[in-house]
């Protein structure tokens, strides 16, 4: 059976080279860095949404929740038309299908119709899963592993700094007004790409409904993927457990903060994204799953900080600085040892990964906001440590059953 992956790089003639330039490879690493964000821009704005719309936190919790599983759905159906249609065509379409989402969010006069628009949102966002191996069909070979390097990286502090950027264009421009601003530049990454990509006609020969059975047919196969994406979905969960509640927590009493100042939180956070470079070079020579397994350690070190500690803004950064530098040294470990497993396949893998990835920060989301309503800051820290301990006794039970593969 021929993979998107394999042909995917059978389509790419030798003058591909030539067309990844200096110029095209920072245009679509800054359209990484832009679009990856959309998702996360909620996240400190929680509290002035739930006021806007005079919803409880639980209820304004389902807002990253439906933006994730939104985004689950268009891994699952949308992304493997990447390797179907012609790339240029399909991304500058997802962009304005983008705009109109996050124009309609801007726009919507109650919390229902919000919530359609984030589901919107998150189908939308999974242009960058096509984007990303775009960036490896154009390279040549030899650049192929430094060009992808840096989308990665890039994609790791957009994710981050989309945060800091929301909080403070919400603080200036009000929440409607990130919205807005969000939609407006996807429609100038839109008309951007379009004049800067060569077009693209993909050379495979599977058809969409094989594309999409394939995927069952992978995670059937391949018990080391499902560990793999268990693992990163449990802690992916605690991750949005705590991103999830941190407008709560410091709109609270305990800090009388806007969302501003959670919007900063991404900016610490960036300080991750430093780690997963590390990993990455690293994940071979110590072992992925070891590095994984100190990584959940370190995240529930983070629980600890903030339970006992945050309070205090000194105890709350520490917190921030532990817990993204091991989600995102463990992502890139995890990634790493995922794509040993089939390399003619790992697009879809990505693929996956990513949907377990997304529907464990649903459950974390959802379960944080509950929790807050209920239990208040330590209840959250119990939802977030007790992933991890699920992620540590999980990987410990793969460790016993087959010895890791790195």
């Amino acid at each position: 059976m021929e993979s998107p992956s394999s042909a995917v790089i059978a389509a790419v003639p030798h003058v591909q080279a030539e067309q990844m330039d200096r110029r095209l490879l920072w245009t679509m690493t800054t359209a990484t860095v832009l679009a990856v964000g959309n998702i996360y821009y909620s996240q400190p704005l929680l509290g002035v949404i739930a006021r806007t719309f005079d919803r409880s936190a639980s209820a304004v919790g389902s807002v990253p929740m439906v933006s994730q599983l939104g985004y689950v759905t268009g891994l699952l159906f949308l992304t493997p038309l990447g390797d179907a249609l012609e790339k240029r065509r399909l991304l500058v379409t997802m962009l304005g299908f983008a705009a109109v989402a996050l124009f309609a969010a801007g726009l919507a006069p109650t919390f229902p119709l919000f919530l359609v628009a984030c589901v919107a949102i998150g189908l939308s966002s999974v242009l960058v899963q096509i984007l990303i191996p775009f960036v490896a069909a154009l390279s040549s070979a030899e650049e192929r592993g430094r060009n992808l390097g840096l989308v990665l990286s890039a994609a790791l502090v957009g994710v981050l700094l989309s945060r800091t950027l929301s909080g403070f264009v919400a603080t200036h421009l009000g929440w409607r007004g990130m919205y807005f601003a969000a939609g407006a530049t996807m429609l100038g990454l839109g008309m951007t790409l379009r004049l800067s990509l060569p077009r693209y006609e993909s050379s495979t020969r599977l058809t969409y409904p094989r594309l999409l059975r394939s995927l069952w047919e992978l995670l059937r196969d391949l018990p080391g993927l499902r560990a793999i994406a268990l693992t990163g979905a449990l802690m992916y969960a605690a991750l949005s457990a705590f991103w999830a509640s941190l407008a709560f927590f410091l709109s609270s009493d305990a800090y009388h903060q806007g969302p501003g100042t959670a919007g900063m939180f991404g900016l610490i956070g960036t300080v991750g994204a430093l780690a997963a470079n590390v990993a990455g070079r690293h994940a071979q020579r110590v072992g992925a799953r070891r590095i994984v397994r100190a990584c959940i350690l370190t995240m529930l070190a983070a629980f600890g900080v903030f339970a006992a500690f945050g309070t205090l803004w000194a105890g709350l950064i520490s917190g921030v600085v532990l817990l993204d530098l091991g989600a995102q040294a463990a992502t890139v470990s995890n990634q790493t040892e995922l794509y040993r497993l089939h390399p003619s396949a790992q697009t879809r893998l990505n693929t996956l990964y990513k949907i377990f990835y997304f529907a464990g920060g649903a459950c974390g989301s959802a379960l944080s906001a509950i929790a807050w309503d209920h239990a208040g800051w330590w209840g959250v820290c119990g939802v977030g440590g007790g992933f991890l301990l699920l992620a540590f006794v999980w990987e410990q039970l793969q460790a016993r059953r087959v010895p890791a593969p790195v």
